[in-house]
């Protein structure tokens, strides 16, 4: 779906879940591909005009943290009430369970604990990348960064989404940025530094359907849950559209 699409599904679950509400997990795909703000960054750190000339889109997610450009990933969401686990909590089961997924797939990859909180969000898009920056429990191999997430904290319910990396697209958003060629090649650098895909690991193709079920699988390893699946159709996608406060 467009970025808009995503966004609005996330945030209508995230807004309509109270106590008793099942959780929901979902897997997506960014078509045409997408940069996503996070909610308190400022979009005149993108250069939107040449965004669009290449056929992308912009939008602002519900949740915190930094840009990201959505190509070939595997993007997760999950969203569940408040009553069953903390937000800490959610960021480590989770992590924990596509962490597992990956090692199954045969990726080395560790979860790290890094034990301290990210700094204060600057508006500079030479902080802007959520790539270069990493939180506690973070999904990495060989000290870098595999795996991106955010969360937001609603009334009764935890959303959180990321972004599972596969090839090196998203190293494009550094193009995008309005910044001085300088600083755009040190950024370019630094995520090369500090990020990883899927593919430059094991020098192989996967695919994100492939990610996804694995993640199924390991999520029906856990005592006591049990999986439903359902499809969203076009009059309740134009319901959360219809709902979406965070428009650019």
């Amino acid at each position: 779906y467009p970025g808009l699409t995503n966004m609005a599904v996330d945030h209508y679950f995230a807004s309509s879940c109270d106590e008793n509400s099942n959780p929901v997990i979902r897997f997506y795909g960014w078509k045409p591909y997408c940069i996503s703000l996070g909610i308190h960054q400022k979009e005149n750190i993108i250069n939107i005009q040449r965004l669009e000339s290449e056929g992308f889109q912009i939008v602002r997610r519900p949740t915190g943290g930094r840009t990201i450009f959505h190509a070939n990933e595997l993007t997760y969401s999950v969203i569940l009430s408040k009553k069953i686990m903390d937000h800490t909590m959610l960021y480590w089961f989770i992590h924990t369970l596509i962490s597992n997924a990956l090692k199954e797939l045969e990726y080395s990859v560790s979860l790290s604990d890094h034990g301290t909180r990210l700094p204060p969000l600057s508006h500079n898009a030479a902080d802007a990348l959520c790539f270069t920056r990493s939180a506690p429990t973070e999904i990495q191999f060989a000290g870098k960064k595999v795996v991106g997430s955010a969360q937001k904290i609603y009334k009764y319910s935890l959303l959180q989404h990321g972004s599972i990396l596969i090839d090196q697209k998203h190293k494009k958003i550094v193009d995008f940025l309005m910044l001085p060629v300088d600083k755009k090649t040190e950024l370019q650098d630094e995520l090369e530094n500090k990020t990883i895909c899927l593919e430059r690991i094991k020098n192989e193709k996967i695919s994100a359907s492939q990610i996804s079920r694995m993640v199924i699988k390991q999520l029906e390893k856990v005592k006591n849950i049990s999986l439903i699946y359902a499809s969203l159709n076009k009059r309740e996608i134009g319901l959360t559209l219809s709902k979406y406060p965070y428009h650019i």
